[in-house]
């Protein structure tokens, strides 16, 4: 049965554009979530080459659903929805392109995005109350979680290297079948061998120059494979490959295909063919990935291999994780299954569930709760001549930028007087380097007890204001820095 959820009503006292809405965890226990945005403006470098971070003039509005590239549900995450229940990490994504370095068209080159935590970093908030695998209702759960929350208070160094990834980028290339005669002597090769050797058919082609490449999925390794009932593939399609009766059943009437394959890391991307796929379509070109990670960059022997049925691939990207792509999905646990629910029943959140699952970026893309003063490095993510950049000593394009030292906190009184103050955590950064952005996303969970009937959102930014709330929590009521209520 879902639990009775007492109502909040949250009182925004800041520009920013904030809401409050309700869930409920794996334990039956309801929470309110508030969630705030925060938008800034890239300015110009100053002497030192740092980009200044200033606040917007209209205020950054909240993702009520995802966002996909074109506006297109069967394209690519842009931005996820920001009503996340609670994200145990926070989220760094960049969003816009890759730009080759000094503006000049290159075959291929490197981009790269890094975050350094301040020499003096600020204490990160307190841990929301549950809303994590971790925790349930038991004091000790509680206390296990609290232990969990000091050793990522302790990892968060001065200085520390909280993200730093790299990914290769190239021009348009593809992958081409070899001339005809070339596959003859293999064919024959194939059969002396009675099939142990499968020499190569397929070589990639020199990537073409390129002065821009979208910070897409679709461009990086990966993709699907489908043949339909009307293909004129369809009778070379072994029928050890054909879909069942049961795994065609789910799909809208007349869509579902004969026969499908996918790289469920990332079905959208390029690269990944199987071998019957590849047989039946007697496909002779395919587009390659044009992003990927240097460790494994992407050639013909590892399409191949793929083909072969060995797992080589590896998605690459700066942007969120698709719902329902590995090894994202696995944190949704052991789903219940029920042919009928009762009238009192309704689905809830697998026991098993990992609320990491709401964290929609690359895991090398995650780290603790910013609070403020993170130094970013971004290279070859944004235009050579953008205000915002300066080219390096190898040449390269780099913005650099700091987060800055804000508060955002909710306040609420009991119906005794008590006064609590609860920050908001940072738990998702979204760089975009396309409109010259950089959003904060602010988060707090608090348990529906009934122990606040209101909060008030409220927005701290200068130091001074930062100690007087501290000094305020600490011991001195007298000293809160409540504004009054608008006219």
């Amino acid at each position: 049965m879902i639990p009775q959820i007492p109502s909040l009503i949250l009182d925004n006292r800041t520009d920013f554009d904030a809401l409050q809405f309700d869930t409920i965890d794996q334990n039956a226990v309801p929470f309110h979530v508030l969630v705030a945005r925060t938008g800034f403006a890239l300015g110009p470098c100053d002497a030192d080459g740092e980009a200044a971070l200033a606040l917007r003039d209209a205020p950054a509005l909240l993702n009520a659903a995802d966002l996909h590239h074109e506006d297109d549900p069967a394209r690519s995450v842009r931005e996820e929805s920001d009503l996340a229940p609670y994200k145990p990490r926070c989220d760094v994504l960049v969003a816009g392109a890759a730009h080759a370095p000094a503006g000049r068209a290159r075959r291929r080159f490197t981009v790269g995005l890094r975050v350094q935590a301040p020499d003096t970093p600020a204490p990160l908030p307190d841990a929301p109350q549950g809303l994590n695998p971790m925790q349930g209702p038991s004091p000790a759960a509680h206390a296990q979680w609290q232990a969990a929350l000091a050793l990522a208070r302790a990892s968060v160094v001065a200085g520390a290297v909280l993200v730093d990834k790299r990914l290769g980028v190239t021009g348009e290339r593809w992958l081409r079948q070899r001339a005809a005669p070339w596959r003859l002597l293999q064919a024959g090769l194939r059969l002396l061998t009675l099939g142990a050797a499968a020499p190569n058919p397929w070589r990639l082609t020199r990537p073409q120059p390129t002065l821009r490449v979208p910070l897409r999925y679709e461009l990086a390794q990966g993709g699907e494979c489908r043949i339909g009932d009307a293909d004129a593939a369809v009778p070379r399609v072994p029928r050890r490959e054909r879909l069942s009766a049961a795994q065609r059943a789910p799909y809208p009437p007349g869509t579902a295909p004969l026969a499908a394959a996918a790289f469920h890391d990332n079905p959208l991307g390029r690269g990944f063919a199987p071998a019957w796929f590849l047989r039946a379509t007697r496909a002779a070109t395919q587009a390659a990935p044009q992003i990927e990670d240097p460790a494994l960059p992407f050639t013909a022997a590892r399409f191949w291999h793929g083909a072969r049925g060995k797992d080589t691939l590896r998605a690459a990207g700066l942007g969120p994780l698709g719902r329902a792509w590995l090894p994202r999905r696995q944190l949704i646990g052991t789903v219940e299954l029920k042919a009928r629910w009762g009238d009192d029943e309704v689905p809830t959140l697998p026991a098993d569930f990992d609320f990491g699952y709401w964290n929609g970026a690359p895991r090398d893309q995650q780290c603790a709760w910013p609070g403020g003063g993170e130094r970013f490095t971004l290279t070859n993510l944004c235009p050579h001549d953008a205000p915002w950049a300066r080219a390096d000593a190898q040449g390269d394009t780099v913005l650099r930028f700091t987060l800055p030292r804000l508060s955002l906190f909710a306040l609420g009184a009991d119906d005794d007087g008590a006064v609590a103050l609860m920050p908001l955590a940072i738990d998702t950064v979204i760089v975009d380097t396309d409109a010259g952005h950089v959003d904060l996303v602010w988060r707090l969970c608090m348990v529906a007890d009934g122990q606040f009937g209101q909060v008030r959102l409220l927005h701290a930014a200068s130091e001074e204001q930062l100690r007087q709330i501290a000094a305020w929590q600490a011991d001195d009521p007298a000293a809160s820095p409540i504004p009054a209520r608008p006219s």
